[in-house]
C-alpha cells in the first residue's frame, strides 16, 4: 500500500512539473492604430480622447497620442482641438484634446473630423445629428424597504429603426460610474410602442434623480455593442473573438453626435 501511494505521489509531481512547461506563442505582428473617441454635444465644448491601440500582451492601460492635428469641419468652419488635458469633473472623464468653443449642433449638416499624428498616420470620420426623442415621463415608486426605483417612459417612432441609451443617476456634483443605471438597446421588441425602463431600488427620500434618453446613431450603437462584446470575450477561452465596429477610416473608435432629452425628479 505504501509503495502504491509513493508511486501515485511521484506521478502527481511529474504531472505538475509538466503543467509548468513554458509555451511559446507565435503571435502575428501587430501594427498599433490610432483610437479616437469624439462625441459632439450640443452647447458643449469640443473634447476628444486620442490614443494608440496596444497589443494584447502589453501591460499598459492606455497610450495617449500627443502632438497630433485634430480638426473638426462643418459648414465651411474648421475648429482645431488642442493637445491639452481636459477633465469632465461631474462624470470623471478625461480627454487629451480640447477647444473651449461651445458648439450648436445643426440638423442636415455634415460634421467631419481629420486627425494626423506625428507619425504621419491619418484618421477621418463623418457624422450627422440625430433627432431627439422626448421623455414622456420620469416617475418613481417604493418597495417595502422604503427604497425608490426610477422609471423612464417614452414613445418609439415606428416608422424608423431606432437605437437608444437610457441613463439614470442621483444628481450630484460628482457622479460615480458605479452609481449610474445605464442600458443601450434598439426598438426590435417594441417598435412603434411605448417603452418603460426601471432602475433598481437604490434611491431614498430627498434624492434628486436625473434621467436621460439618448437617441443614438446606428454607428454609435454598433460601436458600443462591439465594445461590449469584446470586453465580454476578453480572457474567456470559449468566447467568440469580437472586432470593434467603427465609423472611422485610418483607425478605430467612434465619431458621433450625442442628442438626449433629460428630466429630473425629487423623491418625496
Amino acid at each position: 500500500m505504501v509503495k502504491i501511494q509513493l508511486a501515485l505521489m511521484v506521478t502527481m509531481v511529474c504531472l505538475l512539473s509538466a503543467c509548468r512547461k513554458e509555451i511559446q506563442l507565435n503571435l502575428p505582428e501587430y501594427e498599433p492604430k490610432m483610437v479616437l473617441e469624439f462625441y459632439l454635444e450640443d452647447n458643449k465644448s469640443l473634447n476628444c480622447l486620442l490614443q494608440e491601440s496596444i497589443v494584447f500582451t502589453d501591460t499598459a492601460l492606455y497610450k495617449l497620442i500627443d502632438n497630433a492635428l485634430v480638426v473638426l469641419s462643418y459648414n465651411g468652419i474648421k475648429d482645431t482641438l488642442f493637445n491639452t488635458i481636459y477633465v469632465d469633473a461631474k462624470f470623471q472623464k478625461i480627454y487629451n484634446y480640447h477647444n473651449d468653443k461651445i458648439i450648436q449642433l445643426q440638423p442636415d449638416t455634415d460634421y467631419e473630423v481629420y486627425v494626423k499624428d506625428s507619425k504621419g498616420r491619418v484618421l477621418t470620420g463623418k457624422t450627422r445629428l440625430n433627432s431627439m426623442v422626448p421623455i414622456d415621463s420620469l416617475i418613481y415608486n417604493y418597495n417595502s424597504d422604503n427604497k425608490a426605483a426610477a422609471g423612464l417612459i417614452f414613445n418609439d417612432n415606428g416608422s424608423t429603426k431606432n437605437y437608444y441609451r437610457i441613463v439614470a443617476f442621483q444628481d450630484a456634483p460628482t457622479v460615480n460610474a458605479d452609481d449610474v443605471w445605464d442600458i443601450t438597446f434598439d426598438d426590435n421588441l417594441f417598435n412603434g410602442d411605448q417603452f418603460s425602463f426601471y432602475t433598481g431600488y437604490s434611491y431614498k427620500p430627498g434624492d434628486t434623480i436625473t434621467g436621460r434618453l439618448y437617441h443614438l446613431t446606428e454607428e454609435h450603437n454598433n460601436f458600443t455593442e462591439s465594445v461590449n462584446n469584446a470586453e465580454s470575450s476578453n480572457g474567456n477561452p470559449f468566447g467568440q473573438p469580437a472586432n470593434i465596429i467603427t465609423n472611422l477610416t485610418g483607425g478605430i473608435g467612434i465619431f458621433t453626435t450625442l442628442i438626449f432629452d433629460e428630466k429630473k425628479i425629487v423623491v418625496q
